[in-house]
């Protein structure tokens, strides 16, 4: 029986209208968040002292840059390592020429200033330093692995389920590339700044008088998270699910607050995108699904780890882009189904689908690399080891024993799929050579090509580029050799310092049909791009051999085809280096006229491009000018 009381709460309640039932509604859920506003502000953000918390963060940092320890004695890698580092003028000193190009210009088809900032202070500890540069990204991803914890701790609140994210992340197969790596220091820097963007922004909703303080400095941190590279450019998406599924906090609030974040990121999309060559890569809704649907399975940590893959097929049939666009449309909308019980895992999956967006946004050539996956791999090994952590609370301490066991096996796999990929980052023949063993993508044929004949060009007397130290080519030349009857002969002639003797000069010869048969290779996959670079080392390959005829035909065609690459940068460089070869060959013929001609030609491209490919060549020029006017060449 209802009381007298609860009578009259009743009638008064039916009494009332719609609207004021709303309003009271809402009242009251105004005053519990303001409750629960209270009781956060009160309890700190990140359980347990700081000493601790900082002790754990430092030892994570140092347990993944040891795992990566090997790779500091790598050389640096021959795909966009010369441009970023080698032959970077930008990077050599703390000008402020230096510092203002770095900010107000795109470089090397980017912009990412505080990635080649990054370089900068490399390069003022120890100049062109492949073992500094490698042990900055050891240390660079291993200050994500700390932040990895602390954001694990924030969202969970549980120091077991932090401590083996951030295990998980350190181990995850996924981040060899970006690590080892320089030039995909990007990917680290950017991680470096959002993690704690977002701690700043948890901070900030906590609400107090700091407030505004923490979002100014989580507003600032995703700024420099962009300047690193814009793969975090969606990551305000995150901010707004923690807002909406978590805080239960009205949409047009939790968008207000997004505004100068979103116009951020659209600043530096539009800066990157105007950076960007065109190519014939269009979005694609079934590339897209596809290349969602195997990042997910890398994201596992049990796929093929490999610094090339083959791209998704762009030429798929209108049904299927119209399936994709369904699929996709599915994907985005299914964690919402979880809403109601598991906010924090909505918010986990919104951020893995969210950190692949930039990266699909400008139709890349290879629309899944593992580098990619760097930044939402911290959300998956957050959900990994919170969902294996909760599920076991309700078997008790045997549920838990479990779920620690179970995490132990993903890391012991996790950490041999690791180690055995580090260890083709440290073959001798290049991590080319272990690419072309995993994948078929053309490109790996060629920078494999290209490895053999640089190393080929460093051998001997009359070398091309740097002379190969003696222990690196001993190494190289055991793993090429290996079983082969003259490589004690080629071991014992270094041995004695001796060079360009026989054996070496098979030795190189055989490097060089290495690298001839590994760009055959690439030109039976050319596919829909050009292919200048791959005549134009052709060309210098039968140059070396003596056949001048065949050097000619293959830098006309590297002319030819570099006239037809999309972009500019690269195009001037090949037809300065293709008309200059050309040119040289003419000379070494006696055909100065001809020589002059493309000598000439060469010359005006590099000084209208602005470039300084072929350092020597206007000495060489004019040098030839005086051949041609004096009068024993007139004779």
């Amino acid at each position: 029986m209802k009381s007298t009381k609860q009578k009259t709460k009743a009638a008064a309640d039916k009494s009332l209208t719609r609207s004021q039932r709303r309003k009271q509604e809402r009242s009251a859920a105004k005053q519990k968040r303001a409750a629960r506003n209270s009781a956060r502000i009160a309890e700190p953000l990140l359980p347990g002292t700081w000493q601790t918390n900082a002790a754990t963060f430092v030892a994570l940092t140092i347990a993944s840059a040891l795992l990566y320890v090997g790779i500091l004695r790598v050389d640096f890698l021959g795909l966009d390592d010369p441009q970023y580092v080698l032959n970077n003028p930008w990077i050599r000193s703390f000008s402020l020429q230096n510092l203002q190009h770095i900010f107000t210009t795109p470089y090397f088809a980017n912009y990412s200033p505080f990635h080649l900032l990054s370089y900068m202070l490399d390069y003022a500890f120890a100049g062109a330093s492949p073992f500094v540069f490698h042990l900055s990204s050891n240390i660079w991803g291993g200050i994500v692995a700390g932040f990895v914890f602390l954001v694990a701790l924030a969202l969970t609140g549980n120091r077991i389920v932090s401590v083996a994210a951030s295990l998980l992340f350190i181990v995850h197969p996924a981040h060899v590339e970006a690590i080892a790596w320089v030039s995909s220091r990007k990917d680290l820097v950017a991680a470096a700044f959002a993690l704690p963007s977002l701690l700043a922004y948890l901070n900030y909703r906590r609400g107090g008088s700091t407030a505004r303080r923490w979002y100014v400095a989580s507003l600032l941190l995703f700024i420099a998270a962009l300047a690193g590279k814009m793969s975090v450019a969606a990551f305000p998406a995150v901010f707004l699910a923690l807002d909406l599924f978590i805080e239960k906090r009205p949409l047009s609030q939790s968008l207000l607050d997004k505004a100068p974040f979103l116009a951020a990121a659209a600043v530096f999309a539009l800066a990157v995108a105007s950076a960007q060559p065109p190519t014939p890569h269009r979005p694609n809704s079934y590339v897209i699904l596809a290349a969602f649907a195997q990042s997910g399975w890398l994201l596992t940590g049990f796929g093929r780890y490999v610094i090339y893959r083959v791209p998704p097929n762009t030429a798929s049939p209108l049904v299927l882009q119209f399936a994709a666009t369904a699929l996709l449309v599915v994907a985005f909308a299914a964690p919402l189904l979880l809403r109601r019980y598991s906010p924090l895992a909505v918010v986990l999956i919104y951020w893995i689908l969210f950190a692949f967006l930039p990266s699909q946004a400008l139709a890349f050539e290879h629309p899944v690399t593992d580098r990619y996956l760097f930044f939402p791999s911290v959300a998956a090994v957050i959900l990994i080891a919170w969902a294996l952590i909760k599920t076991s609370e309700r078997f008790g301490r045997r549920g838990l024993f479990a779920a620690i066991g179970l995490l132990a096996i993903i890391s012991i796999a996790w950490t041999r799929t690791t180690l055995a990929y580090l260890a083709e980052w440290r073959d001798p023949r290049s991590v080319w050579y272990g690419a072309t063993q995993k994948s078929s993508d053309s490109d790996a044929y060629y920078n494999l090509g290209s490895y053999y004949q640089d190393m080929a060009g460093q051998l001997g007397t009359a070398q091309r580029g740097t002379p190969l130290p003696k222990g690196k080519a001993e190494t190289l030349a055991a793993a090429v050799w290996a079983g082969d009857t003259r490589l004690p002969q080629l071991l014992s002639e270094w041995q004695q310092d001796q060079h360009g003797g026989p054996i070496e000069q098979e030795f190189k010869h055989h490097l060089r049909r290495l690298a001839w048969d590994a760009y055959e290779q690439r030109i039976r996959n050319k596919g829909i791009l050009s292919l200048p670079n791959v005549y134009f080392r052709r060309g210098l390959i039968l140059s070396d051999d003596g056949d001048k005829q065949g050097a000619r035909k293959e830098f006309l065609a590297a002319a030819d085809e570099a006239a037809k690459f999309p972009f500019a940068e690269w195009r001037n460089e090949m037809l300065v280096r293709s008309h200059n070869a050309l040119g040289i060959i003419a000379w070494q013929e006696g055909d100065f006229s001809e020589a002059m001609r493309w000598l000439k030609l060469a010359d005006e491209e590099q000084t209208r491009a602005g470039g300084n490919w072929v350092p020597d060549l206007t000495t060489n020029r004019k040098r030839l000018e005086g051949i041609i006017a004096s009068p024993s060449t007139a004779r």
